[in-house]
């Protein structure tokens, strides 16, 4: 098992590929374009990844400024970035270690793609409270996770199977007593022997432990749903759990 920096600096390489990241770039797009509120000028993208969020937000008209703790991913986004012709400002942080010279620049800071699953239970609340101190006074968080309490219930071990060019790329789960552990196989699919398998853990936070760290980092108004559209989050059938919370 790999630490969480190592296994994301190792699938970097082929990450774009895996989420097939020219579709998706336009699905995110349309997605936060719904979301956006009149007024919105500057977002904080945490656990930027690849770039997807961050290139779709700066093709939205905002001023973007990307964190993630691995120099693999980054350099990827940093390459997209540029292939766009977009200005994006990247920083090579952990949440919960952002400095300070950022607090109360942001009038959105979201974190999709999952991130909030990969930080341990103990910077938890430290990285929420990050969130609340980066935005400005009127922000809007917004932080996207998969529904664990489902996935913890159902223990179906695949996650996705995609396909790219002649790559598959399998993520699937190990359960074992009360931890996760995320695994991604690839190989080519004209010569199996040749597969790679990298895996680290996840920390299946629920609902209910979200709106905790939320209060005590001092968010007061909060939703949640299943989808960037509203939907009703049911925690038994939703696939993903969404968060909006407001400063004020």
């Amino acid at each position: 098992m790999m630490d969480n920096e190592d296994f994301y600096n190792q699938l970097a390489a082929t990450y774009d590929e895996m989420i097939s990241f020219k579709s998706a770039l336009e699905r995110k797009r349309r997605s936060l374009k719904e979301i956006l509120k009149p007024g919105m000028k500057t977002a904080a993208d945490l656990g930027c990844g690849t770039g997807l969020d961050s290139i779709a937000l700066s093709q939205l008209g905002l001023e973007v400024t990307a964190f993630d703790p691995s120099s693999e991913m980054l350099k990827k986004a940093e390459a997209n970035s540029v292939r766009a012709a977009l200005k994006i400002d990247f920083h090579n942080h952990f949440i919960a270690r952002i400095p300070g010279s950022h607090t109360g620049k942001f009038d959105l800071v979201i974190s999709s793609g999952n991130t909030f699953a990969n930080i341990p239970e103990n910077l938890l609340d430290e990285s929420i409270k990050k969130c609340f101190d980066l935005l400005n006074e009127k922000g809007m968080l917004i932080i996207q996770v998969l529904n664990y309490e489902k996935i913890v219930k159902q223990k179906n071990r695949i996650l996705n199977i995609n396909e790219a060019d002649d790559e598959i790329f399998v993520r699937f789960y190990d359960f074992e007593m009360d931890k996760i552990f995320f695994n991604v196989l690839a190989f080519n699919k004209y010569h199996t022997r040749g597969n790679i398998t990298i895996t680290t853990e996840l920390f299946p936070y629920s609902k209910n432990n979200f709106e905790q760290s939320l209060l005590k980092a001092g968010f007061t108004r909060t939703e949640f749903s299943a989808n960037l559209s509203g939907d009703n989050f049911n925690h038994e059938t939703s696939q993903d759990l969404f968060i909006k919370s407001f400063k004020n």
